[in-house]
């Protein structure tokens, strides 16, 4: 991979005295609006719990856009190179997005990965890039493909493995992708690959025709599964999506499954005792083309839902992965994080649904437990991310206008901090024990 420095601004706050300090601390990926801007830039939160001590890094959006440019517009104009940018500006992507809206959304920082030594990934949903950022030497390094004559993005999300010092990551043609434009059932070459820090060289886990939005990528502790979702989001017709997929690979034994009667496959956790059994969320939503001022003032894309979200389990088998469970709730909408971990001896999956509940659900009957209500003192509260404690008791929740620690017991609240400026942040943040910067 290539190496890119680029400028941020590295802003350093204190946690509160009262917060109780803890050997954790979390990373939080958002858009933050200013003064001048309701699109701001991009801001990422990295608070340390065992210092009381927080960074801002703040990245102009520019400097990350302006890198990946002209191979976006060699993907949409292959044999029209003429004024290439210039026609980008006035043509329609997906959803009916303009190029403001498209780009924006390419370039939105989507997750964190932690790869220890204070430094963290920050991927984008889907670009030429993902950003390295480093806490402790106040530095950030955005990695963009060697050689990408393929013309290949980045999907939203990569993995660490710290036992081999290896970086799995998705990629697919951004030329196949541009074409969905015109038929959005067209198939898109796409690629698993390992990058191996210690040597640079980089080798395939997998390639063939799957999808644009590669979306979540995660693999089994004993490295034997690997899950990739698909997150399309395209409509059939005004009332119904065309169903997303997930990918099941079986590395051992060279097979591969998909999963193809899913609305929003959008992201998928494996069972904490059961590396066989997968969970993966539905966000059963679609974007809507939103006009250019209308955007410009409220900083956030217009979105349509098709019913609630829901968490599906199954369980993986010989013959291929089977349904064995699905929770679902009127009132879960737009859930965009889950997590499944033990929490005071108890298996439990917690679940975000707008604007402000989290839903804690027992995985192994699918059934509700309790539901949490978070609040914001003087405005309205909308959640954009949260991430359970290592002990499993609590919940960090990042909302729009504040951060917030939650009680799972009681569903009891603490403040930790209120921001002044709104913020975008439906995206994922990370807990890590990686305290040292």
């Amino acid at each position: 991979m290539m190496e890119r420095p680029i400028h941020a601004k590295f802003e350093e706050f204190d946690l509160p005295e009262e917060t109780i300090r803890e050997e954790v601390s979390m990373a939080i990926p958002t858009f933050s609006r200013t003064k001048k801007s309701k699109i701001g830039t991009h801001c990422y939160y990295f608070q340390n719990f065992k210092t009381l001590k927080g960074l801002c890094v703040r990245i102009r959006h520019k400097d990350i856009i302006l890198p990946g440019l002209d191979q976006l517009s060699k993907a949409n104009y292959k044999k029209y190179r003429f004024l290439a940018k210039a026609r980008m500006l006035f043509q329609k992507y997906h959803y009916g997005f303009n190029f403001f809206e498209q780009i924006m959304l390419m370039t939105v920082p989507h997750c964190v990965t932690s790869l220890g030594q204070g430094r963290f990934i920050v991927s984008l949903w889907s670009y030429y890039g993902f950003l390295e950022v480093d806490c402790r030497n106040r530095r950030v390094v955005y990695k963009l493909l060697d050689n990408n004559q393929e013309n290949h993005l980045f999907g939203s999300n990569q993995i660490y493995d710290a036992s081999s010092d290896s970086l799995y990551y998705m990629t697919y043609s951004a030329e196949d992708s541009m074409r969905k434009t015109i038929d959005p059932y067209g198939g898109v070459s796409s690629r698993i690959l390992k990058y191996e820090n210690r040597t640079g060289k980089t080798g395939e886990v997998w390639s063939g025709v799957f999808s644009d939005y590669m979306h979540d990528l995660i693999l089994s502790d004993d490295k034997r599964y690997l899950v990739v979702c698909d997150m399309g989001r395209f409509s059939k017709d005004e009332d119904s999506l065309i169903p997303s997929r997930l990918l099941v690979l079986d590395l051992h034994h060279k097979k591969e499954w998909l999963i193809r009667d899913i609305p929003n496959a959008a992201h998928v956790m494996f069972d904490p005792d059961d590396q066989e059994v997968i969970y993966f969320s539905n966000h059963n939503f679609k974007f809507i083309h939103t006009p250019f001022f209308e955007l410009i003032k409220k900083g956030s894309y217009t979105i349509k839902f098709f019913g609630p979200a829901s968490v599906h389990k199954y369980r993986i088998t010989p013959d291929g992965p089977k349904e064995i469970g699905v929770y679902s709730d009127p009132e879960l909408f737009r859930m965009t994080n889950f997590h499944i971990f033990y929490s005071e001896g108890r298996k439990i999956i917690a679940a975000m649904g707008a604007p402000n509940f989290i839903f804690i659900i027992d995985p192994d009957h699918m059934k509700l437990i309790r539901k949490i209500e978070i609040e914001n003192p003087d405005t309205d509260c909308y959640i954009g991310t949260f991430a359970p404690s290592p002990d499993g008791k609590k919940l960090y929740i990042q909302t729009t206008r504040s951060f917030q620690v939650a009680n799972i017991s009681d569903g009891k609240t603490e403040m930790v901090r209120q921001l002044e400026f709104n913020h975008t942040c439906s995206n994922h943040m990370i807990t890590s024990k990686d305290t040292d910067w």
